[in-house]
């Protein structure tokens, strides 16, 4: 426990924010956009260059990691559980500050532990931005687990979901409740999640990836299954196979950041996800406005 206390202590930062228009020039009202992704990495590779334009243009973005994206102990891994969720934290946070083009140093980012529908939820701030990451630390699905909290919660509204950093526990209905909160909070004008069709594509997407779609699109419904915040829903890893859409400045700064990141985690080196630096994918049809019927996939599985 003392160990897990001294990483949720570091969990704690902040840095940056967007230099102010010139005099005479026009002042454009900042939006809010929440993007929930799986793990610290996804928004780098599927949801950028979309999150780096809200980041450029002073708007207040949100990022939820939905997982502590971390591997299992005792399976061989070199780093794991906590130590590993931590490291992968420390790449987002180094990613970010680029993307403000902010100091990533010690005490850049400020830990704010937020309450959402009851529920005390890890957050950094990156001073001086609009920047805000979110972490609920749940169980991700990997090694000799290829199901995971989310996908549990997806299939079956019993099942108790333990996040690694010893907060308390949910059941579907609580974690669905919790992301509600958030999206409430933050008041966004664009929720953006990954794609809760991935199980369909012919590369398919990591479990995780689908079952946190699903779970934000849960949220993002009213009493009616009416979606209450527009979504935007994008492409995993079915993106490998596809050709470049992402070009010149956008590319460069989209690399500039995952450049910060992959340092931080073991599994990833120079040459990994190196051709998607040039890709970002919104399938067709995956944009729900508000008042668009959220029908979930009944053929989703882990």
């Amino acid at each position: 426990m003392k160990r897990i206390a001294r990483l949720l202590v570091a969990v704690g930062l902040t840095a940056g924010l967007i230099g102010a228009p010139g005099a005479g020039a026009e002042v454009r009202a900042a939006a809010t956009t929440v993007s929930f992704v799986a793990h610290q990495d996804d928004d780098l590779l599927f949801m950028n260059p979309d999150i780096l334009t809200d980041i450029r243009n002073g708007d207040n973005v949100w990022v939820v990691y939905l997982t502590a994206g971390e591997l299992p102990c005792g399976e061989g891994y070199p780093v794991c559980g906590m130590e590993y969720a931590q490291k992968r934290i420390e790449g987002v946070r180094a990613a970010y500050a680029k993307a403000a083009n902010k100091p990533n140093v010690p005490g850049s980012w400020v830990y704010e532990a937020m309450t959402f529908n009851g529920r005390e939820v890890a957050t950094n701030r990156l001073d001086g931005t609009n920047v805000r990451l979110v972490f609920t630390y749940m169980h991700a699905a990997g090694g000799s687990d290829q199901c995971g909290d989310l996908a549990r919660m997806v299939r079956d509204a019993a099942y108790v979901a333990r996040p690694i950093d010893g907060r308390a526990s949910y059941t579907r209905a609580s974690f669905v409740g919790m992301l509600r909160s958030i999206i409430n909070t933050a008041r966004p004008s664009l929720v953006r999640t990954q794609n809760s069709l991935g199980h369909r594509d012919g590369d398919r997407d990591h479990v995780d990836h689908i079952a946190g779609a699903i779970l934000t699109a849960d949220a993002d419904a009213d009493a009616t299954s009416r979606t209450a915040v527009r979504r935007q829903e994008y492409l995993g890893y079915v993106i490998r196979g596809y050709g470049e859409n992402v070009f010149g400045a956008d590319r460069t700064a989209k690399t500039e950041v995952w450049d910060e990141y992959w340092p931080h985690d073991f599994a990833l080196g120079p040459d990994h996800w190196r051709n998607e630096m040039g890709k970002q994918y919104r399938p067709d049809g995956r944009y729900f406005p508000t008042g668009h019927l959220w029908i979930p996939p009944g053929d989703f599985g882990c």
